[in-house]
């Protein structure tokens, strides 16, 4: 099965649950469409001087999708989607 990857390093909007001192993403936004993210494969920081950000992967159906928030921009980012074929 071939998987297409596409950077897309664009701006989005983010619904976040911050339970527990824990952030995970649970919707995301991304033009006029609202994505629900069914999983969270992986989490991960990179920091960088004095500021950091919060990096995901995320599953909307077939679909793997890499976000991060950036706390020196206070900016949520769609980085990258893996789709299938």
């Amino acid at each position: 099965m071939a998987m297409k990857i596409e950077e897309i390093s664009e701006p989005i909007r983010v619904l976040a649950d911050c339970t527990g001192g824990k952030v995970t993403p649970v919707r995301f936004r991304w033009g006029p469409r609202t994505y629900v993210i069914d999983a969270v494969n992986g989490q991960w920081t990179d920091r960088s001087g004095d500021t950091y950000a919060l990096h995901y992967s995320v599953q909307v159906g077939d679909e793997t999708y890499y976000i991060h928030f950036a706390a020196g921009d206070v900016q949520w980012w769609l980085d990258r989607v893996v789709l299938e074929g």
